[in-house]
């Protein structure tokens, strides 16, 4: 981070997932190798190639946000929207950000987000369908009451702004901005499978330049609908393997046959250290380096030789200042697709050289599904966590070693780690965006 090189740190973590709403109880869920991963049943799939995903349930926005400011805001939030509202709000109370806890114009919201309002289009679809049936007995043209021309515009009148603002992924960042009082940068990142790192990264350059003292950063999204869920089922790149419930997403494994689609939400307040100290906020880690690259290759591969993932974690080492062997611990993409864990295998082998072997490389998405915009958010928790407990997660279901992925994948269940002290964590998109960020030890 060096521009004026301010220490960027995490003093605050929310998280909403499918294993719960609490930082700490997550991690140690993790851990344990328990997995967030179920049947749908919100909406019906029976049409669909997946029937799995980590879906949340049982989770109440409302009953995270109660006051009547905050839920002002709440109800114009698609569930995209809430989720990354309630983890903004989680992360900080975490923080212990009060409203003077910072001024309005030094602190700023930097989020990654799915497209959302899938709830919108859902409803406006289902009200011009309707409109059109009832149009079926007169199929006559024209405009007059009765015919299809005369449905259309009857459905499109009932377009509100409410369903406009659910559509926008950077709604969120505004609506974030809007319950904190945050008026310094606002920022939004949509690249999918890398936004929500990327957010994190971008964010800490924000503090590091001095253009804030605090940042709320981090990432939310939602796929778990059936019109994006078929889509992402038509990549190819969805285990299919519907009968093995929790079992289904097997990163590294010779078996794997695509990821779990997950929703959720994880934010992150990064701060300034002088400035954290000044208020007397724990510190949980500090952001050393981020790096960002693209692939320039295909939207649905990443390149073979994996140089874009590469590129990015070199990116990251460089400006956290450290040397391939500092790194004690990967949480890697590791999405459980064919191609992606070869890939990312062969670019860490790139990177670390020999040292590679002697790293242990988790995939937390065998336990939590993949959260498209906002993987990279709750990965980065996940990683701080790492580095405040000295312990990190295995790679759920891994049994049947793959020979072109041969790294350390800690498949035999958690692993203490006294002496760890800095976390790497990859995050690539489709389209060949890939984020990498470096968090070390907070002492």
């Amino acid at each position: 981070m060096n521009l004026r090189r301010r220490r960027v740190v995490v003093t605050g973590m929310g998280v909403v997932t499918s294993l719960g709403q609490d930082v700490c109880d997550v991690f140690d869920a993790l851990c344990r190798g328990e997995s967030g991963i179920r049947p749908i049943r919100r909406f019906d799939v029976s049409s669909c190639p997946s029937k799995l995903g980590g879906i949340i349930e049982g989770f109440d926005p409302w009953q995270v946000i109660q006051d009547r400011a905050g839920r002002r805001v709440l109800r114009l939030a698609d569930w995209m929207q809430a989720m990354g509202l309630c983890a903004a709000e989680l992360a900080a109370r975490d923080a212990g950000l009060g409203p003077d806890g910072v001024a309005p114009e030094r602190l700023g919201v930097s989020f990654g987000a799915g497209r959302g309002g899938a709830e919108a289009t859902d409803e406006m679809t289902r009200a011009l369908y309707a409109r059109l049936l009832a149009a079926t007995a007169n199929p006559a043209l024209g405009s007059a009451p009765g015919t299809y021309e005369h449905a259309v515009s009857e459905a499109l009148d009932m377009e509100r702004p409410t369903h406009f603002f659910k559509q926008c992924p950077c709604l969120l960042a505004t609506y974030v901005g809007i319950r904190h009082g945050a008026r310094g940068p606002t920022i939004t990142n949509v690249n999918l499978c890398s936004a929500g790192a990327q957010a994190i990264g971008e964010a800490a350059w924000v503090v590091a330049r001095d253009d804030a003292d605090v940042m709320i950063a981090g990432g939310a999204d939602s796929m778990l609908n059936l019109p994006e869920l078929r889509a992402f089922c038509a990549l190819d790149a969805v285990s299919t393997r519907n009968e093995e419930g929790p079992e289904a997403c097997k990163p590294f494994d010779r078996r794997r046959d695509g990821c779990i689609v997950s929703e959720g939400a994880a934010a992150l307040i990064l701060e300034d250290r002088e400035h954290a100290r000044a208020r007397g906020a724990t510190i949980y880690a500090e952001v050393l380096g981020y790096g960002s690259s693209g692939d320039a290759f295909k939207v649905t591969a990443p390149a073979e030789d994996g140089s874009g993932a590469a590129l990015a974690m070199r990116q990251a080492l460089r400006h956290a200042g450290l040397a391939p062997e500092d790194v004690g611990h990967i949480n890697a993409h590791g999405t459980a697709t064919p191609l992606n864990d070869r890939i990312e295998t062969k670019a860490i082998k790139t990177v670390f050289g020999p040292h590679a072997y002697r790293i242990p490389v988790s995939s937390t998405k065998s336990m939590t599904g993949h959260l498209i915009a906002a993987a990279g958010a709750l990965e980065a928790v996940v990683s701080v966590r790492c580095l405040a407990e000295k312990r990190v997660p295995p790679t759920r279901n891994l049994k049947v070693p793959d020979p072109s992925c041969d790294l350390d994948y800690v498949a035999e269940g958690q692993r203490p780690m006294r002496t760890l002290r800095a976390v790497l964590s990859n995050s690539f998109a489709i389209g060949g965006s890939n984020a990498s960020l470096v968090f070390g030890d907070a002492s």
